[in-house]
């Protein structure tokens, strides 16, 4: 999983142009990049308290958040010319990319040493902002297709009424160590999430990847926070036995839906036909950039609209935020417990185009997008 590097500057170009280089650069693997250009911002988000592992930061957005900055993070000062700000380390803002990129990488290695095991981790978000349209449908055959290309996999379902007792093995959903317990562990004895999530962690036969029961308290789940999902997303990546993590998410656009995006390599944002589901799209789009600013543009590379039950005739003269980057069929096959998980071949075959135009798949090893 990438690092979270914070960017802030008070020229929005100097940011677009940084964070394309990023996106096309080898760092986009290992960074993930988060811009300010707005002091007020810049200060929300410290106090927020969201993990961050360097920041680079311009003198006067430094001094507003004087008294705020994470301790033991990397902290240095962009400026024109040396000396300006001698508090910190000072990375000349005006040079060649390369060469910033470079100096930010030596800055952060500190920071970078002690994730390392969750790098490796590609994770796959996916979203609606309506229900019914068939993300979790997609999501257990995204995890198929993934699992049977060779990657170590592992499900986690962030839905508010998390009904995967619908399509698990017989009594598999039943007991009381699942999210509820793990949030527990996570708060209380956080070293020891690893082991716990070794023991805990059930296995889908017919998926042949790995998940977690839901929450034996349904108040754990109502109450789950950004921080609380962070964290979550960090303990499976931190055990290192996983190649992918694909997270369902439920309908809604808030703080944590926002975390666990900025924390995905993708976010497949799931659609049909139907003009209500696109316009509520459109309106949750809009909302999110209205609402979180910088922070949601800089999500714009990594969201990937996708049409389901479609096949992009109907589409074609429509837009929402961006041009669908697939169509889904319509599953034709439907039943219940562990039969309904895999779907019609149609399907089975547009998911697999899917995931591999995802992870972009040269020799079976996923890449990740920045």
């Amino acid at each position: 999983m990438r690092n979270q590097f914070v960017i802030a500057v008070k020229e929005q170009d100097y940011v677009r142009r940084l964070a394309d280089y990023v996106r096309d650069s080898p760092f986009s693997g290992l960074w993930q990049l988060t811009a300010f250009t707005h002091e007020e911002a810049f200060v929300q988000f410290l106090k927020s308290g969201y993990p961050v592992h360097g920041i680079a930061a311009q003198p006067c957005m430094l001094e507003a958040a004087a008294g705020i900055l994470p301790e033991g993070v990397p902290v240095a000062a962009l400026v024109a010319a040396p000396g300006q700000f001698p508090h910190y380390d000072e990375l000349l803002q005006y040079q060649a990319l390369p060469g910033l990129l470079q100096r930010m990488a030596s800055l952060m290695a500190p920071a970078s040493q002690g994730i390392s095991g969750e790098q490796a981790v590609q994770v796959i978000a996916i979203y609606s902002a309506s229900g019914g349209v068939g993300k979790t449908t997609l999501a257990r055959q995204l995890v198929h297709t993934a699992a049977g290309s060779g990657q170590r996999v592992f499900y986690l379902n962030l839905e508010r009424w998390n009904a995967v007792d619908t399509w698990l093995e017989a009594g598999a959903a039943q007991g009381d160590e699942g999210l509820s317990q793990l949030l527990y562990i996570l708060q209380s004895h956080p070293g020891k999430a690893g082991e716990w999530l070794g023991r805990h962690s059930k296995r889908h036969a017919l998926l042949r990847a790995d998940y977690i029961l839901p929450c034996s308290n349904q108040e754990d789940r109502m109450t789950l926070q950004s921080s609380d999902a962070d964290a979550i997303v960090r303990a499976i990546a931190a055990t290192g036995q996983y190649d992918l993590l694909v997270i369902d998410l439920d309908e809604g656009l808030n703080e944590l839906h926002l975390a666990v995006m900025e924390l995905s390599h993708h976010v497949i944002w799931l659609v049909t036909e139907d003009q209500a589901v696109q316009r509520k799209s459109q309106l949750a789009y809009q909302y999110g950039m209205q609402r979180f600013g910088e922070r949601f543009r800089l999500l714009e590379p990594r969201l990937q609209l996708v049409v389901n039950r479609s096949d992009g005739r109907l589409y074609a003269n429509r837009s929402i935020f961006k041009p669908a980057g697939a169509f889904l069929p319509d599953t034709a096959e439907k039943g219940k417990g562990t039969s309904a998980v895999l779907a019609s071949p149609s399907y089975m075959a547009a998911v697999e185009r899917l995931y591999r135009q995802l992870v972009k798949e040269e020799g079976g090893a996923p890449i990740a997008d920045g």
